[in-house]
């Protein structure tokens, strides 16, 4: 029983527990007064009652005084509980409205105990944008909707300031079922809201440039794309792509290119209108949402004045950077009618932008489709043409100017796709661009060295064969301990392998390239820095690579084509020559690339060039092409 009555206070409320006590309490003194008044009449036995009534008065003292004493208690309690709360308790009364509410909230939004008498008082400083979504939770509690009553909301403070409420409370209810009050809590949430707030700006702002981000603008374009529809206006995607960011990250440091980046971003916000968006996509690449437009030349007039505004010069650290951009240009409805179709085309224009030198624009066209298909093709048939082993390798004889003597080969891998030979070019920059490059160069390499091993056995005289390597390949695995490997299996010595790099390696990240490249030099391996003068570094680079040989880039070799005397052949010439001198001085073997005629072929012999490549010699030739010239070849001078 004694459970049986805590439960039943307990659930009653605080208060009530000490109810079922007087009620014994008062049964006592109501018995003590019958019986007094029973026994007033003598008759037999009634001395034996009188003992009774002093007995249940003690009972009903006994009972009485800690159950008033519980009963204020409770009360003061309550009172204090309402002073004191964190926030506040309140009480209202949906029959008269009346409302009271704790001495705490009300002085955190500054108002006087007298301010809040009924629920007008309070709706008339909720905040107009909440008021419907309280009104109906508190309209659902009071139907017995809810199992209890809940809102978020604001609410207006005596300085004007709007605070952030959690209100939760449950309604007392009679026999009926209705609603005679509601008591609960409130609590001042606006310090949690505010971090929320920030929580949900930090993922939808780039934490390097400020820029809202691709999530926000994924958030934002199904909205712009609705009311282009219902106002039958245009809206374009922008994909921004800053051309050769790379390069700079890589030359100048990361720092320095987050700078660039930053200034970069800041210029073009300003050159956009007010309603527009630019985002950060990631790296170098930004995305500006245009709405209503009404036509397809005015976005083009929007990202020709971007394009001109990162061609203008940025000056950081008393340098002067300049970059080109490449955009792509979507358009709604003409491109796509949601967010993926439409960032899918304007990426896909961007990169037939740059496909076509950069620092320019395209509008998205079908075809690009098409050609994006037939690329994801081409690289799953490259992938699987490595894994199969269905390359080959085809040599282009070098000649030595001083006896035309052959004295080595320079390895370009070939590849036929069905009845198609495809342009090394095509091929060799989509395994750039997909990360094949790795298992494509591991390839040549196990190939080349391989065939070097069958020819070392066959023909006595020693014969250096030329490997390509892209910076990639240097980023991920240790391409020493790979070469190195290969060569001591294959028990080939080092010196008969030389590795052509071009001047970008000087740009992977903290001269990774460099350093594996002077190790594999120390082991034995030359080094022959290919395409001299097309790439982006200064002839200060030069001191950090130890080389053996430099190769002039065809591009000046063609130079040399002209007539005798005439002004280009003259200046053609004269760098040539000046290339040839640099080299020498430094030490290094010069090799003259893409010799095709007799008249480019005496040049270079007059001018000091050590040795030669080209078709004028022969064009590069397969395996058993290359051996018959192996074996009329007379053995090589020392040298």
């Amino acid at each position: 029983m004694h459970r049986l009555f805590e439960r039943l206070m307990l659930g009653a409320g605080r208060g009530t527990r000490w109810f079922l006590p007087l009620l014994v309490s008062g049964v006592c003194l109501l018995l003590a007064v019958t019986v007094g008044l029973a026994v007033a009449e003598p008759r037999a036995g009634s001395g034996a009652l009188w003992l009774l009534v002093p007995v249940l008065i003690a009972v009903a003292v006994l009972i009485a005084v800690p159950s008033f004493a519980g009963l204020w208690g409770a009360v003061r309690a309550d009172e204090l509980a309402m002073v004191g709360a964190h926030d506040g308790l309140f009480e209202w009364n949906p029959v008269t409205k009346r409302l009271k509410v704790a001495p705490r909230l009300l002085n955190i939004l500054g108002y006087t105990d007298d301010f809040l008498p009924d629920t007008h008082a309070w709706l008339g400083i909720v905040h107009p944008d909440d008021r419907a979504g309280y009104n109906r939770a508190v309209a659902a509690h009071l139907k017995g909707l809810t199992g209890h009553f809940y809102c978020e909301y604001r609410v207006r403070a005596s300085n004007g300031e709007y605070r952030w409420l959690a209100a939760r409370g449950i309604a007392v209810r009679n026999r009926k079922g209705r609603a005679t009050l509601m008591v609960g809590s409130v609590t001042d949430i606006t310090e949690r809201i505010a971090r929320e707030q920030r929580i949900r700006e930090m993922a939808l702002t780039d934490q390097l440039t400020g820029l809202p981000n691709r999530r926000s603008l994924l958030d934002r374009i199904p909205a712009v794309l609705a009311e282009a529809q219902r106002a039958g206006s245009m809206v374009a995607i922008l994909f921004i792509d800053l051309d050769r960011f790379k390069n700079v990250n890589d030359s100048r440091g990361h720092a320095i290119g987050d700078d660039l980046l930053v200034a970069l971003a800041n210029r073009l916000a300003g050159v956009l209108r007010p309603y527009d968006s630019l985002v950060r996509q990631g790296g170098d690449e930004l995305i500006a949402l245009l709405p209503g437009l009404g036509d397809a030349p005015e976005a083009e007039a929007v990202a020709r004045r971007l394009i001109e505004a990162v061609a203008e010069p940025v000056h950081l650290e008393d340098a002067e950077i300049r970059l080109t951009a490449s955009i792509g240009v979507a358009l709604f409805p003409r491109d796509g009618d949601d967010a993926d179709a439409l960032l899918r085309a304007a990426d896909m224009a961007m990169y037939a932008a740059k496909a076509e030198g950069g620092n320019d624009l395209r509008f998205f066209e079908p075809r690009m489709m098409e050609r994006v298909t037939a690329r994801a093709s081409m690289e799953q048939r490259l992938r699987i043409a490595i894994e199969n082993g269905d390359l080959t390798l085809h040599y282009q004889p070098q000649i030595r100017f001083a006896d035309d003597a052959l004295i080595g080969a320079e390895a370009l891998v070939r590849w036929r796709d069905g009845e198609r030979m495809v342009p090394p070019d095509e091929f060799i920059g989509l395994a750039e661009e997909t990360g094949l490059i790795d298992p494509l160069g591991r390839w040549v390499m196990e190939s080349a060295v391989a065939q070097v091993r069958r020819w070392g056995v066959r023909y006595p005289a020693p014969l250096r064969v030329s490997i390509n390597l892209s910076p990639r390949q240097f980023l991920k695995r240790p391409i020493d301990v790979d070469l190195l490997s290969v060569l001591l299996r294959a028990e080939v010595p080092a010196q008969r392998i030389e590795l052509e790099i071009t001047e970008s390696v000087f740009l992977t990240p903290g001269n990774r390239a460099v350093k594996i490249l002077n190790s594999l030099r120390e082991a034995g391996c030359r080094i022959a820095l290919d395409d001299f003068g097309t790439g982006y570094s200064s002839l200060s680079y030069l001191q950090l690579l130890q080389l053996d040989c430099l190769k002039i880039d065809k591009s000046f070799i063609h130079n040399l084509e002209l007539a005798p005397g005439g002004a280009g052949v003259r200046n053609g010439a004269a760098i040539v020559s000046a290339m040839i001198a640099l080299g020498h001085r430094l030490g290094y073997e010069v090799v003259a690339e893409g010799v095709e005629t007799a008249d480019q072929h005496l040049w270079l012999k007059a001018l000091g060039c050590n040795t030669y490549q080209g078709y004028y010699f022969s064009r590069p030739l397969a395996v058993e092409d290359f051996e018959r010239i192996l074996q009329r070849q007379p053995a090589p001078m020392p040298g």
